[in-house]
């Protein structure tokens, strides 16, 4: 399950640059509703995160270095 994300991810890309010209191998949909259904990338916070928006900070395995 954790990673139906990047498959989801995967999907929609090739779909976008890799699907013949009648389209898509493979459709996904939502059950409840039969929705298309899309990856979207957003913060703990709900917000649709753009890839612009997202930056690179050290986290708590971050090693600086040893001078030599």
């Amino acid at each position: 399950m954790d990673l139906v994300p990047a498959v989801m991810g995967l999907l929609q890309w090739g779909d976008r640059y890799r699907a013949d010209p009648e389209g898509p191998a493979i459709l996904s949909r939502h059950r409840g509703c039969g929705a298309h259904v899309d990856a979207q990338i957003r913060c703990e916070e709900g917000h649709a995160v753009r890839p612009e928006d997202i930056e690179g900070i050290p986290g708590p395995a971050f090693r600086l270095r040893p001078a030599e």
